[in-house]
């Protein structure tokens, strides 16, 4: 095929590629507008609010003497030392765990030489 071909089928498949995106943002567009339409129309169709009043003999009940509830106050949570890693940051243990992937266990375990 000759460059003006490749050309040729470029430009075909960026008109292609600009006409999809457009008709996506279309509906995207589309879409919003008739969610934004729904909404209108659910808030102009709620109801106003009813306020109830309040009964006189509501208003000057007094409340029941309620002590607050006791503050009890943990100790804090340690982790096991069984769970801890044995690495000293995660970037370590990610490491640790490529080296036993690549390498399989037994290698990996052994200490490695940096030059």
């Amino acid at each position: 095929m000759t460059v003006e071909a490749f050309v040729f089928l470029g430009i075909v498949l960026l008109v292609w590629f600009i006409a999809s995106i457009g008709s996506w943002l279309r509906e995207q567009i589309e879409r919003y507008t008739r969610y934004q339409e729904e909404l209108s129309v659910r808030e102009t169709s709620l109801p106003p609010p009813v306020f109830e009043s309040v009964q006189p003999e509501e208003a000057t009940a007094e409340l029941p003497n309620v002590a607050p509830a006791p503050v009890v106050v943990r100790e804090h949570l340690k982790r096991p030392t069984q769970l801890r890693l044995r690495y000293r940051s995660r970037t370590a243990a990610r490491r640790g765990i490529i080296l036993m992937t690549v390498f399989g266990a037994c290698k990996a375990l052994e200490v490695r030489d940096e030059c």
